[in-house]
């Protein structure tokens, strides 16, 4: 009888403390408070593949993530796709997050922990909804403290929305950067020993063509004056160069920034197995935009028609080294005169 008794107590023990863990959780602040090793978003490792939203709040800064196609996208920049490396090192990190260590629970000691309002800039709030539109997990992110767990093992500070209650958690969360930094960021991949032919045309109108002189050999420049004197040879590849590991500093749809009428400067890119990379390039509120295009024939059709189902009906700001690239002209490439 004692036996019994005493196994009714113990599966009743339980419970409650389940119930408890449920219920802080839940919100309510007269509840057990959860335990070490308690996982901070309980609800997310199961629901990883029914996600379909995410916000990220910090400040001004309002990010939305959306789920389409099986891939994330970043709503504000016209659903253009979302860095998979990112999104998963983020969504994963949040599931296996534990709670190691209670932390300040009094709110004029939170900013200490980048753990105040995420309206002020500091922390970071967020947020993540099912397809249903079910809230899944919501969690303040503050400062990460790099090995503070010894043994290479970081941690980061959190807290529930609407609870003071600080915690230490092991893990590494980046939730850094603006908007931009959350886009899939590579836009071509073209090296340069693929290229064999360069034409450059700027915006007055003005060419520049580039012919590598024989397989893996240096690049000229093409009906060049007879009494021109050139840079080394480094100068004259470097614009074959342009197309290698292109990323994106910002993305626009094209109907938001079309190509102007004028001051639209164009580079063409050859390479050897016929391959045809365009790009157009304008400057708006002083920042470089280009427009992208690819063509090709034989074995390049294929590798044209990936590279424009990525880039049509996209406008995009690359970094200030490929655009000096893209506007090199025939006087950049000229040796200064003896004496000079």
């Amino acid at each position: 009888m004692q036996k019994r008794s005493f196994s009714f107590l113990l599966v009743a023990t339980l419970a409650l403390l389940a119930g408890a863990g449920a219920a802080f959780w839940a919100g309510d602040r007269a509840a057990t408070p959860p335990r070490q090793g308690t996982p901070a978003l309980p609800l997310l490792a199961e629901k990883l593949g029914d996600l379909a939203w995410m916000r990220l709040t910090r400040g001004a800064m309002v990010a939305d993530f959306t789920a389409i196609g099986g891939r994330w996208v970043v709503v504000e920049k016209g659903n253009y796709p979302a860095s998979p490396q990112r999104m998963r090192r983020l969504l994963l990190g949040l599931a296996d997050l534990k709670l190691l260590e209670a932390k300040t629970k009094r709110p004029e000691l939170l900013p200490r922990l980048d753990l105040d309002d995420p309206k002020n800039g500091r922390s970071t709030l967020v947020a993540l909804q099912d397809r249903a539109g079910r809230t899944v997990a919501e969690l303040i992110v503050g400062k990460s403290r790099p090995d503070i767990l010894g043994g290479g093992n970081d941690g980061v500070y959190v807290r529930k929305p609407g609870d003071n209650q600080a915690w230490l958690a092991p893990g590494s969360l980046d939730l850094s950067g603006d908007i931009a930094q959350w886009l899939d960021r590579p836009i071509l991949g073209i090296a340069a020993s693929r290229i064999v032919a360069v034409r450059l045309t700027g915006a007055d109108g003005k060419v520049l063509a580039l012919r590598r002189g024989a397989a893996g050999g240096n690049f000229a420049v093409a009906d060049a004056p007879a009494d021109a004197k050139f840079k080394d040879a480094t100068a004259l590849d470097a614009p074959a160069a342009a197309l290698a590991d292109l990323e994106l500093d910002d993305v626009k749809p094209a109907a938001l920034l079309p190509l102007p009428a004028n001051g639209v400067a164009q580079a063409v890119f050859t390479t050897d197995d016929a391959l045809t990379v365009t790009l157009r390039l304008f400057a708006r509120d002083k920042t470089d935009w280009v427009a992208v295009a690819a063509a090709g024939s034989g074995a390049a059709a294929a590798e044209a028609k990936k590279i424009n189902a990525r880039v049509a009906g996209w406008s995009y700001a690359i970094p200030a080294d490929r655009v000096a690239l893209l506007r090199t002209g025939l006087a950049a490439l000229l040796a200064p005169a003896k004496g000079s």
